[in-house]
């Protein structure tokens, strides 16, 4: 069984959409019977492509004419077929990131990872959302099989794209739980906490600095948190880890509003390499955000014996289980309480931790990989 695979997304300072592409794509190598092939456009021609997708030992086809985003811009109106570009013959196609190209010769599978585009417009670019829409609509039809990561995501799409149960799949996504679970020596921690300028103590958010992530409700926590028992909470800073979406520059002036600019510090892009050592520095892991398909970031968390608040909303629930604290996202007040109360109880903190290792547990690449392996099988009965 031949399978292309959509490598696009792991590209480059990787999202959750690229990490679930990466680990899915590696951990579908064990399949012996599985001819995998993966598809990237490379127009500018970049060196240091091959470091992307290191670890991804199969036939990898590489587009230089012109770039994605000019193929996806015209594809509608000029339909190259996907198949001439990598002159490639496959049985299944997997694209890992919504979205399927025209005229493709072979099975279609996509993973269409949350409907932030319906649910929360206001947090994306008003200039894509008509693309997007258009484009997610003529994918979800041309699909033989969606895959999502969540029930949450899953009832969703039903819901907005009027697809039927049977056509999609729930595959979770995973962490690879033992590169989080570790120990480090202190010159291991001195040396990142300098590159990242991190302080001794702090409370930490991973993840891309944009609307939909609720970082505002972060900081105005964390300064409600600073200003009860000052006191005891004088040594703690906010570490907003993560690089620039859009829309960041109110977070920005947020902070300076709220004079924070001494207690919060953002890191910008974090090294893959660097986040375990970043999260087990961590005294409390926040991710108050109002939608996630998944939400990666709080397992990476809980592996990394850090204690979770999370949303009370769309698959958070679902994928922290009983191992985090969950509150209303915009509930700055309740969030604030619940930083107090960890912080100050250790035998809650220590619950937390324990239960979050579990919990982290159940969610492996290597299961995710083999229910999408089955999948496949499937379709092609």
């Amino acid at each position: 069984m031949k399978v292309s695979l959509e490598l696009q997304p792991c590209l480059k300072n990787r999202s959750g959409i690229g990490i679930y592409t990466y680990e899915i794509s590696r951990n579908l190598q064990k399949f012996k019977d599985l001819t995998l092939c993966g598809d990237i456009f490379n127009f500018i021609n970049r060196n240091d492509i091959y470091k992307d997708i290191e670890g991804l030992n199969f036939n990898n086809k590489i587009f230089t004419l012109f770039p994605y985003g000019v193929y996806r811009r015209i594809w509608h109106y000029i339909p190259i077929k996907y198949n001439w570009l990598f002159n490639d013959k496959s049985d299944i196609y997997h694209f890992f990131n919504f979205i399927v190209p025209p005229r493709i010769k072979g099975k279609v599978i996509t993973t269409i990872h949350d409907m932030t585009y319906e649910l929360y417009p206001e947090t994306m670019h008003k200039n894509n959302l008509k693309r997007i829409k258009d484009d997610i609509e003529y994918s979800v039809n041309r699909a033989d099989k969606i895959i999502t990561v969540s029930e949450s995501s899953k009832r969703d799409i039903m819901k907005f794209l009027n697809v039927d149960e049977s056509k999609i799949e729930v595959v979770y996504n995973g962490v690879e739980y033992d590169r989080f679970n570790k120990s480090y020596i202190e010159v291991e921690k001195s040396k990142v906490r300098e590159k990242y300028n991190l302080p001794k103590n702090y409370i930490l958010y991973m993840g891309t600095l944009e609307p939909r992530k609720n970082i505002e409700s972060i900081i105005e926590a964390f300064s409600l948190f600073k200003k009860e028992n000052s006191f005891i909470n004088e040594n703690m800073k906010l570490v907003i880890a993560g690089k620039k979406g859009w829309l960041f520059e109110s977070i920005f002036n947020l902070v300076h509003k709220l004079n924070l600019k001494d207690e919060v510090i953002f890191t910008d892009y974090v090294d893959e390499a660097d986040k375990p050592l970043i999260y087990n520095m961590a005294s409390l892991f926040l991710f108050p955000s109002l939608y996630e398909g998944f939400g990666i970031p709080v397992l990476e968390a809980m592996a990394s014996s850090v204690p979770v608040i999370t949303s009370n909303v769309s698959s958070l629930p679902e994928v922290s289980g009983d191992a985090a604290i969950l509150a209303a996202p915009k509930d700055v007040k309740a969030i604030a309480k619940y930083m107090n109360e960890i912080l100050s109880n250790e035998e809650l903190k220590n619950d937390l931790v324990k239960k979050g290792h579990a919990q982290a547990k159940k969610f492996t690449w290597e299961a995710s990989a083999e229910k999408t392996y089955n999948i496949y099988k499937e379709l092609m009965q």
